[in-house]
């Protein structure tokens, strides 16, 4: 079973709101539906809600977590606007990562990201999610995928 927590450094608020558009956008894709859970904490007394402290992926498949990175990248690459965004990856075993990435080096940190969660090249093979077998990050959106708020 593959479990890994996606956390955006940013203000409570704007932390949550990364959490909140990451989730439902992932939701909106068949193969992440089930997969997905959006952690929050409890409202404090007085509040509609609490704020999202994390996006978590578990799966028994490698070819989903292949595919759900990849989203993330297409995700997070639709959210720059000019400032980078900094993230931290955990994984089942309580090994974590942070990330930043901008426009310039998304690619770069997505790779690295792809080697830390031990996709590599042979993960990209299984999921078919390597080079020449789906549009990169850059690339127009496929219509099938799911459309980012």
């Amino acid at each position: 079973m593959t479990h890994l927590a996606l956390t955006f450094d940013a203000t409570p608020e704007a932390a949550s709101e990364l959490h909140r558009s990451l989730a439902a956008w992932l939701r909106t894709d068949e193969r992440f539906r089930r997969s997905i859970r959006l952690v929050e904490e409890p409202p404090p007394p007085g509040a509609l809600g609490g704020l999202a402290t994390a996006v978590e992926l578990v799966t028994a498949a490698g070819p989903v977590l292949s595919a759900a990175v990849g989203a993330f990248g297409y995700w997070l690459g639709q959210r720059m606007t000019g400032h980078p965004i900094s993230f931290t990856v955990t994984l089942a075993d309580g090994s974590s990562r942070s990330f930043t990435a901008d426009r310039r080096d998304r690619e770069l940190v997505l790779a690295e990201l792809e080697r830390f969660v031990g996709l590599g090249q042979a993960g990209q093979a299984e999921a078919g999610t390597g080079p020449g077998s789906e549009p990169g990050p850059d690339s127009a959106p496929d219509p099938a995928s799911p459309a980012v708020p």
